[in-house]
């Protein structure tokens, strides 16, 4: 499944997995037995999703920004996405902003974290500071 096509409430409510197409519902880890379908946030959606295809997590505050500048990365952005953590985590780069087409990523290395996304227009006159690294992929 592609995170283009989650759906976003508006308002920030909690996200039911039985409301995004694709995404199956997982019992609790107390072995109950039940189904945790109102428990799951979209937050959590995204990083299961994203933990499927990359070594990454998104921060509560990149998830919002993504929210607000409609962001939705491709399975194949966010393949590149890793491949730029990767890169940078091999240099020894601790905090990096990684180039993926027309978004930017500033990225928490040690802490193999999103920290902020940006699209064109957000990224557009902005100066980043505390980064070590910038990888374009």
């Amino acid at each position: 499944m592609k995170l283009a096509e989650l759906q976003i409430r508006q308002g920030g409510l909690p996200l039911r997995p039985d409301q995004v197409q694709g995404v199956k519902q997982h019992p609790t880890s107390k072995g109950s037995g039940k189904v945790q379908g109102s428990q799951r946030t979209f937050d959590e959606i995204l990083n299961q999703k994203v933990a499927e295809q990359t070594k990454l997590k998104f921060s509560a505050h990149a998830v919002r920004r993504m929210h607000d500048r409609n962001m939705h990365p491709s399975t194949a952005e966010l393949e590149r996405l890793n491949e730029g953590f990767e890169k940078a985590r091999k240099k020894g780069a601790t905090s990096s902003l990684i180039l993926v087409d027309d978004m930017a990523y500033v990225v928490s290395v040690k802490n193999n974290t999103v920290i902020t996304a940006l699209d064109k227009d957000a990224a557009q006159g902005n100066v980043f500071s505390n980064i070590d690294s910038v990888a374009i992929v």
